[in-house]
């Protein structure tokens, strides 16, 4: 954008500079007559002498005003950020004029032709003729001079205007687009870019030398001066700090993560020095620490992994690593141009003095598409993760309205069936008992009555929250009492008990565990074999003392159960399904056991089908 405007000028206008010639200071205190009688170097196009305290002098060979053109010439000197330059004209000289001196240390004030850059008005002749200047500055010496005709630098001057206002207005346009995405998703990444495009949009203006316009009235020169230095350090401390953050979406080696925080400390102690008067150590330190940093910044992309997908981050994206590649190739082969003319490595020319606005041309434009792409995909991830979970609200309503449904039924039906079926058993049990039928009769509705109770408990142990009620009470007295109780358990139990076993747990769980271990063992265990309830004392595996409550069954029909479904959940073995049951006897058992504190186990031996349940006195 800048380069086609300008060059679109350039042909428009004629340099009358014929040669261009340099001389090194190394004292610094050469007089102008010694610089005049050294022995100089020819150059071409821009000087480049890198970070040196050396001063630079410059013969300028100007050539010829005919007759009939200006009378003057305008000396325009780029890029702006230079500190002291001096002129030294032999015409005027003699005449008791001083040298003239311009440069950011100088007032815009004084500035002879009113221009973004420095500038020097001389007489034209209508011979060739010399001209000195002479260069000093803590930053880089990169220097390009033209000599134009004032029309010829007028019109250049409106072109370069007309230039930097687009380049300034797509560097915005590039931070608001970002901006805008930020206040939508308020991504960290995206927060740090906008940031860092700040940084860079005044650098990028101060650079043109804007801020020696806008600062004129009320800052004095070195103050400019000394703010736009901050701004050169700032923008490569929020370039690193941006790149580091863009990066940690990947997952690359540990040497990558340690380099970089090396460089964050590198523009720490850049800072520092700064801050401590070491302008020019603090300027050139920061220069190579942009070159090492984009090759460092490269290395850690071609090593870039995607991070694995998880369920927890199935709202994150990264871009594809090819994409972040091909940023860092193109930005550092723009950028390593700007600085190896600024180190003096490389002979510079106009456009490298524009290289550095370039870089911050294509990496604002490619990084701002790639943060667009990658808002717009995260905010595509995100509506679908909202859908979802929208979804599945609605599903898991739905879902929980039809347990409640079900939970609700359950509670209907054990309530209107559970009188009629004591009624039916109360009358079958009125009739004489060695009837067969009645007898089968009362065994179906005892078998109703215990699936109808086991499902509820179970429903109520699942689906509601379940309180635990401890109380104190003789666990030998009440399993005893619990096999009376139980008419299909006369003449089949072997009972072994201790005369008390006190425990505090809940006396209902207990009921219910104990109740559906021996039901389980006399409805298909061996119906020749008696079962074997004992309790005894046991202490745990821990330490900790208790009582061991064991139920043990020869196997019947039924045959043995899995091991590894026996607690399962609606878990019958293919031959237990010959009786009616619900699979939930075990099932609940062992939840019950693990609410109150106690351990359930089966422990089969070669003979016989055992269960054990361990809980604390």
């Amino acid at each position: 954008m800048v380069f086609a405007l300008w060059g679109a000028t350039a042909v428009l206008a004629q340099d009358h500079i014929l040669e261009r010639a340099v001389w090194t200071d190394t004292t610094g205190s050469a007089s102008f007559e010694q610089a005049r009688a050294a022995s100089y170097t020819p150059y071409l196009g821009v000087l480049s002498k890198g970070f040196t305290p050396d001063a630079q002098w410059i013969r300028l060979k100007i050539g010829a005003v005919h007759s009939g053109g200006a009378d003057k010439l305008v000396l325009r000197i780029r890029p702006v950020f230079l500190d002291h330059i001096t002129l030294y004209d032999p015409l005027e000289l003699p005449h008791g004029k001083a040298a003239r001196t311009t440069g950011d240390r100088t007032a815009l004030a004084a500035t002879e032709f009113e221009s973004l850059n420095h500038t020097f008005v001389i007489p034209s002749q209508p011979v060739a003729r010399d001209v000195w200047l002479r260069l000093s500055t803590s930053s880089t010496q990169l220097m390009h001079v033209e000599a134009l005709t004032p029309r010829d630098m007028l019109r250049q001057e409106h072109v370069l205007w007309l230039a930097y206002s687009a380049l300034l207005a797509f560097l915005f346009s590039c931070l608001m687009w970002v901006f805008l995405a930020w206040l939508k998703d308020h991504d960290p990444v995206n927060g740090i870019f906008v940031v860092r495009q700040v940084v860079l949009l005044l650098y990028t203006a101060c650079y043109l030398g804007y801020h020696r316009i806008l600062m004129a009235d009320f800052a004095a020169p070195s103050t400019q001066d000394i703010f736009y230095n901050t701004l050169v350090l700032l923008t490569t401390a929020f370039s690193v700090i941006f790149e580091y953050r863009f990066l940690q979406e990947y997952r690359f080696p540990d040497w990558g993560r340690w380099l970089i925080r090396a460089l964050l400390l590198v523009s720490a102690v850049v800072m520092v020095l700064f801050a401590m008067g070491q302008a020019r150590l603090a300027l050139s330190i920061n220069m190579v620490l942009n070159a090492v940093g984009l090759i460092i910044m490269l290395a850690v992309a071609l090593c870039v992994r995607l991070p694995p997908s998880e369920p927890d981050q199935a709202h994150s994206y990264q871009l594809p690593k090819i994409a972040v590649v091909s940023y860092y190739l193109v930005v550092i082969v723009v950028l390593a141009l700007s600085i190896l003319s600024s180190l003096g490595v490389l002979q510079g020319t106009v456009v490298s003095i524009y290289l550095v606005l370039l870089y911050g041309l294509i990496s604002g434009l490619f990084m701002t598409s790639l943060l667009i792409v990658r808002s717009r995909e995260l905010e595509r991830i995100r509506i679908q993760v909202s859908n979802s979970l929208f979804l599945s609200r609605k599903q898991l309503a739905i879902e929980t309205r039809r347990r409640l449904d079900q939970s609700q039924l359950m509670d209907m039906l054990m309530h209107e069936l559970k009188t009629p079926l004591a009624v039916i058993d109360l009358a079958l049990k009125d009739h004489a008992a060695n009837d067969k039928a009645q007898r089968f009769a009362g065994r179906a509705i005892d078998n109703m009555k215990t699936i109808l109770n086991r499902c509820v408990q179970t429903d109520r142990l699942v689906d509601r929250p379940f309180v635990i009620k401890v109380q104190r009470f003789d666990l030998a007295q009440q399993l005893q009492q619990w096999l009376q109780d139980n008419n299909p358990a006369q003449g089949r139990i072997a009972l072994q008990t201790l005369p008390s076993a006190l425990v505090e747990t809940d006396l209902q769980c207990m009921q219910i565990i104990a109740s559906n271990l021996i039901e389980n063992a006399l409805k298909y265990g061996d119906p020749h074999q008696p079962v074997q309830v004992s309790l005894q004392s046991q202490t745990h595996a821990d330490g900790r003392s208790g009582w061991s409550l064991q139920v043990c069954n020869a196997p019947g029909v039924a045959g043995r159960p899995d091991a590894d479904k026996v607690f399962a959940k609606y878990y019958r073995s293919a031959f237990a399904q010959r009786q009616s049951g619900t699979g939930l006897g075990l099932f609940l058992s062992l939840n019950l056991a693990q609410h109150i504190g106690a351990q359930l186990r089966y422990l089969p031996t070669d003979s016989l089908i055992q269960f054990e349940l361990w809980l604390p006195t």
